[in-house]
């Protein structure tokens, strides 16, 4: 009967400790900016844990933030697997336009170890 117990509550708290769409795994995602095509350097990427839309108010309403480089792409790192949401905001220089976008990703179980990239294209 003690075993029984053990075991169940042995259960119980490894579902609860397993958590997905969150950071202190070991996948790393590479986000490209790209607007009609051209590099947005700099960009500002916001990132929503467990989501698979676009929240209401994407630049308030993240849990991670990252500021990408001078060509074009933002590294996010330590993810478990999961379903983030990526939204991405910059200055495009030839256009004089600010532009944002966004779009989500799933990380599988069986990518839990290992680096993905994405492209995020964003629009005015």
């Amino acid at each position: 009967m003690l075993h029984k117990l053990l075991f169940s509550a042995l259960l119980v708290f490894s579902f609860f400790s397993c958590k997905k769409g969150d950071t202190g795994g070991s996948a790393s995602v590479t986000a490209y900016v790209n607007h009609h095509g051209k590099a947005i350097n700099l960009p500002v990427i916001y990132v929503k844990f467990d989501a698979k839309k676009q929240p209401s108010d994407p630049t308030n309403d993240y849990d991670l933030k990252i500021q990408g480089s001078h060509d074009n792409h933002a590294h996010i790192k330590e993810l478990r697997y999961g379903n983030y949401y990526l939204y991405a905001t910059g200055f495009d220089s030839t256009a004089m336009k600010n532009v944002k976008g966004g779009v989500a990703l799933t990380i599988k179980w069986s990518e839990r170890r290992l680096g993905k990239e994405v492209q995020i294209e964003v629009s005015e």
